[in-house]
């Protein structure tokens, strides 16, 4: 059976948001939240637009997270990429966030190499331990638990 969605959080990119959009037309309030960016830096699709250039365009959308209380992007740098490790540790910390929430059925709309990333930390036996990759459109479903006091994602599967 489908669940309503309670909840969409969606990257803070341009594309993403408009992906949110239309595939959640009917939600008065989209979260947008920088845990769940691209890796940030060096490449210009990766950068944020102006806040006042999104809000303006997708005035939808609730902000949460302290990079996205400045005007500019202040994660993206020209010369520097976040690493792997970088992306998995802003997961983490996204992840932490989430599990505070009181929405039960969660959308969130990122980016391949973000969904690559947690894919192959919290269940990695989906993606082959490493030999599958992680495409644009790919949905995946999953259940965000407690294993103990070890964040874990269950039942874990691609479904378009």
């Amino acid at each position: 059976t489908k669940q309503p969605i309670d909840l969409v959080v969606c990257s803070p990119l341009t594309r993403c948001i408009q992906t949110a959009s239309h595939i959640f037309p009917n939600f008065s309030s989209i979260c947008c939240h920088g845990g769940v960016k691209e890796a940030f830096g060096m490449h210009y699709p990766d950068r944020r637009s102006p806040l006042s250039h999104i809000t303006a365009k997708f005035p939808h959308l609730t902000y949460h997270h302290p990079s996205l209380s400045s005007e500019d992007d202040i994660d993206w740098q020209p010369h520097i990429r976040e690493t792997r490790d970088d992306v998995v540790r802003r997961i983490d910390n996204f992840l932490a966030w989430l599990t505070q929430q009181p929405q039960q059925s969660i959308g969130i709309v990122s980016h391949g190499v973000w969904i690559e990333c947690a894919l192959l930390k919290y269940c990695p036996q989906v993606l082959e331990f490493g030999k599958k990759r992680v495409y644009n459109c790919e949905v995946y479903k999953a259940h965000l638990a407690y294993d103990g006091n070890k964040l874990v994602l269950n039942n874990v599967e691609q479904i378009a």
